[in-house]
Order: C-alpha cells, then structure tokens, then sequence
C-alpha cells in the first residue's frame, strides 16, 4: 500500500538528509580518525539506514508502540556512533536531534525527555570514564560541554511547544469544521421541515446538541404560548418514564427562566447539574436548551458547552422567528389572493353569472308569447354569454398556475440544478421523472428536492462519482424516488459510529428524517467500491391525515 507523504514528512525528510549531509562533510574534512575510505562506507550506510528510518517513522505514524520502538533503535545507533567517532568531539554529536525532535514531535511527553536524559547520561559516563584523557573532573567534563547539552534541551522545548501548539490548532479546527457540518445539517433539515414536522423542532434540535457537546443528555423546553401552540417540548438522553418529571420539574421555574438572559448553571433534585441557556425571539421568550453536565467536566469543557448552547440558542430563535414570519406572509398572501380572486370574480364572473340568471328568468316568464325566432335569437345570446363566462373563468384558474401561465414549474427547478451540478463538477447525471407534480402539495415539493440535492452532492463530494441516476414516479397516492451512483461506496454499518464520516452521515440522516416525517420509507444500498443507491417511497396524504 502506498503511503502519502504529508508535508510534515518532507520537511522530515529535507531535515534529516540536510543534517546528515553537514555532519558527514565534517566527518570527512577531520584529518584525524580512519582513512578517507572507510569514512566514506560509514556515510554511505548512515544515509541509508537514515532513509530506511525516514521510511518507518512515516509507516509508523499511527502505531505509536512500535514508533517508539523504531525511534529507540535509531538514538542506540547514534550513541554508538557518536562514542565511536569521539565522544565529546564527535562530527555526530548533534544528528542525535533526529530521533529526539521525532519523539517530542509525535510521541509522548515523557518519552521524549526520557530519550534525551538517556543519551545525555550514556555520553557523560562513557566520555569520563573511557575518554578522559585529560582528566577532567565529572563537573568541569559537564561544564565543557554544557553548551551541547544546552541546545539538546532548549531543541526539545521548542519542538514540544509547537507540537502542542500544532495539536491544539489541529484539535480547534476539527471541533469547528464538525460543529459547521452539524450546524449547515441542522439547517438543511429545519429548512425542509414541513408544519406538522415542524412542531417537533425541538427533538431535531436536541439531537443536534448532543453531538455538538458529545454529552449524553440534552434538552429543549418550550414555554407556553398564549394563543396559539407551542411546538413539544423534547429531550434527547432520558428513559421515556424520566420525561415527564423532567419537565415537570422545569415547569416550576418558567418565572425564573422567563428573567434569565444568560447562560446558567443549576441543579435540579433527582435529576443532577444542568446547563441552561434561554431562547429568546425578538418579539417574546421562547423556552431553554439544557444539558446534563457529568461530574467529570473541567472549566475548559464546561465553556466550550456554553459558545455551543449560545450558538445553538441564537440559530434556534432564527429559525422559529423565521418560521412564525413565513407563517404570517403565507397567509398575508393567500388573504390578498382570495381577495384578488374575489375582485376579479365580482368584476367580470359574476356580473356576467347574473346577466344570464336575469336573462333565464325573464325568458321563462314570456317565452310562451315569444315568435319562434326571437326565441332562438335569446337562447343564443343567453349560450355566447355562458360560454364567455365559462372561458373568462378558466382564465382566471390557469393564471394561478405556474404550469399553465408559462412560469418556472418544480421539475423545470430540479433539472437545472441538476444540470448546474453536473457542469461544475464534470459528472454525468441523468434524470427520469414520470408523472405530473402540478396536484403536489408544496411541502412535498420542498422535502423532494432537498432529498435529491443532498442525495446528488454526496455521490459527488464523498462518492467520487463519475455517474449518478435519479429517477422520480410521480403518482396521485405515492412518490417513488430512486438516486444511484458509482461512487467507492461506503460500509453502511459505520453509519451513526465514530468512524463515519460526519458530512455524509448526518445528510442520510437527514433524508431519513425527512422521508419518514411524510409517513415514507428510507432504504440505504452500499458497499465499499461499489456505489450507493437510495430507494424511497412516499405516500402522498398521510402527514396530513396525521396532522388532522
């Protein structure tokens, strides 16, 4: 299997070969020492034992056991190198950096000192006890050489402060690349979430909590809206049986909770310590995100909580802001439609309507006394007038209709989002769709796309496909959607583990979610190398009845 070469690695790798190469130089000036030849095998074998190890320790990155072991035997031969080639003066004294700056760079904290004190310790007493020609005190053999040591010991902090540093910024980058996935996820799914879907935001929310804070227990309590319903309140965490005395027992802090603005700390009796944070809309307050904190949590944990609940607040009174707003411009627009319809129906439909009543009523009063031709002559005005009536109301129906006054219909908006993604990212989609979606109610039409665009974006962005196939059956009482690819394919079973990637398991949650919430079943196809495939099917009418 072949490794890739990070870029840390080839600076490895520059380093190593580039302090190798100044060492043996020096090796080969010094006048003193073997011959010329024999120096010259002894570089020739450093620099292949050196890209041997350069070899392992890129192998060996994730194995740090044996990355240990590797790196044991690297400064074993370095000692013995450096003892053989002069001790004190050896060209080689400081090439032990090597082994050391990889094991404070990618090893324990402890092993890497470990690994200095033990070459400084092995230098020292072999050099006095087996060089000193000069006899030298153990002091002044340490002072003579302090500044070796010195730049052995300062190397090493450094390398373990940028280490830690790299660790902290490569840990901050994960948490916040994995909080936007959850966070755009959320969105998606709120944003597809139909009125009867939506009084159960707080489950969603929750959910998205709980992966955000990697805690067990989460929470969404709803305060009681005057007028009109309040969407349930939900928890993510707690046996069913729990759930009642859980929000019984906020209930009886709704006063204090309707004064809080920020974050708070409490602990309920039988329920342990929570963290709390109020959502409030512009307009009114709305209720609290929870969780449950474990005992084991420090000061650092315990903030990350509080930005995550602070964030998840602010979307949270967004998104139901929004939602209200929506709610009030969609009825805005049906009142002013009805009104346009009943203008437009006044002015010319039923003005018309009446003429023909007037006309009928006074021809079944004095047809009997009328000539035969004057007769006709009325009954044909009365059929020209119901027939204008007839084609001024079918004028009136089709212009409420996209389809049928030429505007951009819901198929028409698939096909060119598909054919958008398909140039930029140079794939072969092909779409099928049969039937008509015109008697299709909106929400379905929402949730259809959403499923498609994210079901299309991961066979592109973590299939690697170079085709995908959609096909839609549009029928009066069902909805069959098939979206297949061929992608590498996942392990389905990794769904919802740790190994899973985020992006792509939260957006078949998100079909799921939104496949089942119209009453559909979700089914999921893939194997490693062998491309995905996504079957659903929908009864049309069933969330409505549920919502009934």
């Amino acid at each position: 299997m072949k490794i890739k070469s990070t870029a840390e690695d080839k600076m490895i790798a520059f380093y190593r070969c580039f302090s190798l190469s100044l060492t043996s130089l020096m090796y080969l000036l010094d006048r003193t020492g073997p011959s010329v030849i024999y120096k010259s095998l002894i570089v020739v074998l450093l620099f292949l034992l050196a890209q041997l190890f350069t070899f392992s320790y890129r192998t060996l990155r994730n194995r740090p056991r044996v990355l240990m072991l590797a790196v044991s035997l690297e400064m074993a031969g370095i000692i013995m190198l450096t003892l053989f080639t002069g001790g004190y003066d050896s060209s080689f004294r400081l090439y032990v950096l090597n082994p050391v700056l990889i094991a404070a760079g990618s090893l324990s904290f402890y092993f890497g000192w470990s690994l200095l004190l033990s070459y400084i310790g092995i230098i020292v007493a072999f050099c006095y006890l087996f060089l000193n020609s000069a006899n030298k005190s153990f002091s002044e053999a340490i002072l003579e050489n302090g500044n070796l040591f010195l730049a052995l010991v300062l190397a090493v902090i450094i390398m373990q402060m940028v280490n830690r540093m790299k660790r902290q910024r490569e840990e901050a980058n994960a948490r916040t690349n994995e909080t936007m996935e959850h966070i755009k996820s959320l969105y998606h799914i709120v944003e597809t979430s139909s009125q009867h879907d939506f009084m159960n935001i707080g489950q969603v929310i929750t959910d998205y909590v709980v992966k955000l804070t990697k805690l067990d227990r989460a929470l969404f309590w709803f305060a009681k809206k005057s007028g009109e319903p309040a969407p349930q309140s939900q928890q993510t965490g707690w046996p069913q049986e729990e759930e009642r005395f859980l929000f019984s027992e906020l209930e009886k802090h709704e006063h204090e909770w309707r004064l809080q603005r920020e974050p708070v700390f409490k602990s309920l009796p039988g329920l342990g310590d929570f963290l709390f944070m109020p959502v409030r809309m512009s307009t009114r307050f709305v209720g609290m995100i929870g969780v449950k904190l474990e005992s084991s949590e420090g000061l650092e944990g315990r903030r990350w909580y509080i930005q995550q609940l602070m964030f998840l607040s602010e979307l949270s009174a967004i998104i139901l802001e929004r939602h209200e707003l929506g709610v009030i411009e969609n009825r805005l627009i049906i009142t002013n439609e009805q009104n346009r319809i009943a203008d437009e129906m006044h002015d010319s439909v039923s003005q018309s309507l009446f003429g023909i009543v007037y006309a009928t009523h006074s021809l079944k009063q004095t047809w009997r006394k009328m000539e035969e031709a004057l007769l006709e002559e009325q009954i044909e005005l009365i059929h020209d007038s119901a027939t204008k009536v007839a084609k001024e109301l079918r004028i009136t129906i089709y212009s409420l209709s996209s389809k049928k006054s030429g505007g951009p219909t819901w198929i028409g908006m698939v096909r060119s989002h598909l054919k958008s993604l398909s140039r930029l990212n140079d794939v072969e989609i092909e779409l099928k769709i049969t039937g008509d979606d015109f008697s299709l109610p909106y929400p379905y039409h929402k949730a259809l796309f959403r499923i498609i665009s994210e079901a299309t974006g991961n066979a592109i962005r973590h299939g690697a496909a170079s085709r995908v196939e959609v096909e839609l059956s549009l029928k009066p009482n069902w909805i069959r959607l098939s979206i297949s690819d061929d992608g590498v394919g996942f392990d389905t079973d990794l769904l919802g583990t740790e190994s899973e990637d985020n992006t792509s398991g939260l957006g078949m949650k998100n079909m799921q979610y939104l496949t089942q919430s119209f009453g559909g079943d979700f089914q999921l196809s893939s194997n490693e190398n062998t491309g995905t495939r996504i079957l659903i099917s929908i009864p049309v009418g069933v969330a409505e009845l549920k919502k009934a």
